[in-house]
């Protein structure tokens, strides 16, 4: 599961991931993650709008179209990296996503899906977009690739 420090928060958001509109998960790795984003890919075909990739890592996303046959005209990728907001430094592998940016998204119901990769947020921004994404009827879902280095 997408995990935040506390075991108290673990069971908040374990709560969210049982309901329709968001989803979150752990991937081991690469190949992993790839098959994620196909079976979501695979889940949202039929419902002919795009699924917004956030962030996605590279290696797995090249895998859809060539090991998942994943028809990507209706993919669109998004990719936020740069300062870190908190501290002023930039790290190539910290992303800053505009929370209010991603629940306009959400709310708008123009994607089938949104998936938000190796993102962090509160129990309360978790709340907001469970909430955007049922507005919207548009899946959110939080994957969190384990074996990605930092």
């Amino acid at each position: 599961m997408y995990s935040i420090n506390t075991q108290d928060n673990n069971k908040h958001i374990d709560s969210y991931s049982q309901q329709a509109w968001l989803m979150s998960a752990s991937v081991k790795n690469n190949q992993e993650l790839s098959n994620q984003y196909a079976d979501i890919c695979q889940q949202h075909k039929q419902e002919k709008k795009w699924v917004l990739f956030i962030n996605p890592e590279e290696a797995s996303l090249e895998q859809l179209a060539q090991t998942h046959g994943v028809d990507v005209s209706k993919v669109l990728c998004v990719s936020f990296k740069g300062k870190n907001k908190v501290n002023n430094i930039v790290d190539e592998n910290s992303a800053h996503l505009d929370i209010e940016q991603i629940k306009n998204v959400l709310c708008r119901g123009n994607c089938s899906a949104v998936i938000l990769s190796n993102a962090t947020f509160a129990n309360e921004e978790i709340a907001a977009l469970n909430n955007c994404a049922q507005l919207g009827e548009t899946q959110c879902v939080l994957l969190k690739n384990q074996g990605m280095k930092h």
